[in-house]
């Protein structure tokens, strides 16, 4: 069984709760009455667990009652397909991935230093940035891409925080023309304006920083006060860090970026700017 990010989300928070009573697999799934390969495969976020195992484990690790009404909703909730589902026949790993990471998400923070973050693109530009990059693909996929991406920025309007940086690159790179341009910037002040959206710019003047040659999203859910994974996007292969050390990485880098940036009214304005220079 594929895991989920819910049933990893699961098995990360039951394997660190162990891990703080000091108490080895073993001895934890004897308490529930199966062996440590299937305990481990829990932890993994391969094998589901019952309502029944978790109450016990809940019990045996001593795991407070808001944190375990959070294990129980992870569990009943980490095999039910998502919408993207239906976009199975074109879904790649990479890009499902990134969506079950979006899908509970209360907080992203993204850099992106070459195009505008793709939770921000209205579909015109995302048309040319997705024909651009998979030439081989048939133009009924092209659309259905396009909807996919289109579904994935509703969670904007309910709620999710969205904190993108993006380079001066992105914002000046004439995608589409400059009348296609000028639409996409608009659209970046309009979200900032509507939504709980924060748009910083990193200008061609700044320093070097800890994210230059990379695009990622810091991905962190309610009620949980650090962030659980980190989603790294490449031209040819992607990886999701859900390790401490990992993590605390990318936190730094990301915070190195934001210092170097612009604050989001000195970014509008600059954008503002650029609205203005692009030829009619």
């Amino acid at each position: 069984m594929r895991p989920t990010v819910r049933s990893r989300r699961l098995g990360a928070q039951l394997r660190s709760y162990r891990e703080q009573a000091r108490l080895d697999q073993t001895r934890v799934a004897g308490a529930i009455g199966i062996k440590q390969a299937h305990m481990s495969s829990i932890e993994n976020g391969r094998t589901k667990i019952s309502a029944e195992k978790l109450t016990t484990l809940v019990e045996e690790l001593q795991i407070p009652a808001e944190a375990a009404a959070r294990m129980e909703d992870l569990r009943a909730r980490a095999h039910i397909p998502g919408w993207w589902q239906d976009y199975g026949d074109i879904l790649s790993e990479p890009v499902q991935a990134l969506i079950e990471l979006e899908e509970d998400a209360s907080w992203i923070r993204s850099f992106d230093g070459q195009v505008v973050t793709g939770l921000l693109q209205i579909r015109d530009y995302a048309e040319r940035i997705i024909t651009a990059g998979s030439m081989h693909l048939r133009v009924g996929d092209i659309d259905r891409y396009l909807e996919l991406r289109m579904r994935r920025q509703q969670r904007l309007t309910k709620g999710m925080r969205l904190t993108a940086i993006m380079s001066e690159a992105a914002v000046r790179q004439q995608v589409g023309g400059p009348a296609l341009l000028r639409e996409q910037l608009q659209h970046l002040t309009r979200m900032v304006r509507e939504y709980d959206v924060t748009v910083q710019v990193v200008p061609f003047a700044a320093d070097a920083h800890a994210a230059l040659c990379d695009q990622f999203e810091i991905i962190q859910w309610p009620l949980e006060t650090d962030p659980e994974a980190v989603y790294v996007d490449g031209l040819t292969s992607y990886i999701v860090h859900e390790r401490n050390r990992e993590i605390r990485q990318y936190t730094h880098a990301f915070g190195s970026v934001q210092s170097q940036a612009l604050s989001t009214p000195d970014s509008i304005e600059l954008i503002g700017d650029l609205i203005e220079e692009l030829p009619e």
